[in-house]
């Protein structure tokens, strides 16, 4: 494994710290200071460390990582062993800190946040008579009001080789027509961009039901458009309304 080291994007206005390699002592201390330095620059107030691709650490290599979550109002660890939330707990870290096991629960802890609002990522239906023969538009009107969209979904897209690849992701952005998802998972996003080309490939939608949106979907349609910025990748899905399906 490659030293430890990280990488940073953004979801939604989420910034999101990838790390990655073998921590040791220094190399921890190193990153923390490096993601502390980035946090104050950027002014980011909502921050997700993101263990998938990190090796294992001690408890105070931990103590030195977790110091970059005291400055933002809210911080999350996505991919982290089962025994950090106790670890949290016994040094005093709960209050801003949340353990998140997948993306449902992601969404749920920064669901107003992880809202992209960039109109370029919609997909209008401009054939609907009125909105409500639209799925995209019984999204909408059924999700909390509270919230403007990030929803756990689980994507089965098949692939130019007639495979199928299941991954989640989160979608950030909904319309009567479709939906944009972004990756959170570095490592199933590197499944869909090994398949290549990816628009136009057919995909089975699953969107779980959690606290933000109470209701359980299944939905076909189409990947129209990819957005990779470095690792972090975001595609468009069209609805196919006349093969859609809610059970």
């Amino acid at each position: 494994m490659s030293k430890f080291h990280y990488s940073t994007r953004e979801i939604g206005g989420v910034a999101v710290f990838d790390l990655k390699g073998e921590p040791t002592f220094e190399s921890v201390q190193e990153v923390a200071w490096k993601i502390q330095k980035n946090i104050r620059r950027h002014h980011f107030h909502q921050i997700i460390l993101n263990f998938k691709a990190a090796g294992p650490m001690d408890t105070i290599g931990l103590r030195h990582l977790l110091t970059v979550c005291i400055r933002p109002k809210h911080s999350a660890l996505y991919g982290a062993p089962a025994e950090m939330a106790s670890f949290l707990e016994e040094n005093c870290f709960t209050g801003k800190v949340d353990v998140c096991a997948d993306e449902k629960e992601v969404a749920e802890m920064f669901g107003p946040f992880l809202y992209d609002k960039d109109p370029d990522k919609r997909y209008l239906d401009k054939e609907a008579k009125t909105p409500k023969e639209s799925l995209g538009a019984q999204l909408e009107g059924r999700r909390a009001s509270r919230m403007h969209v990030a929803l756990p979904v689980e994507l089965r897209i098949t692939s130019p080789l007639n495979e199928i690849v299941i991954t989640r992701a989160i979608a950030t952005n909904i319309s009567q027509g479709g939906l944009f998802v972004d990756y959170l998972d570095l490592v199933a996003a590197g499944k869909i961009t090994a398949m290549e080309p990816i628009e136009n490939l057919p995909v089975e939608i699953h969107i779980f039901p959690s606290v933000n949106f109470p209701e359980d979907y299944h939905v076909a349609g189409r990947i129209r458009r990819k957005e990779i910025r470095k690792e972090q990748l975001g595609f468009g899905i069209e609805f196919e309304e006349n093969r859609q399906g809610l059970h």
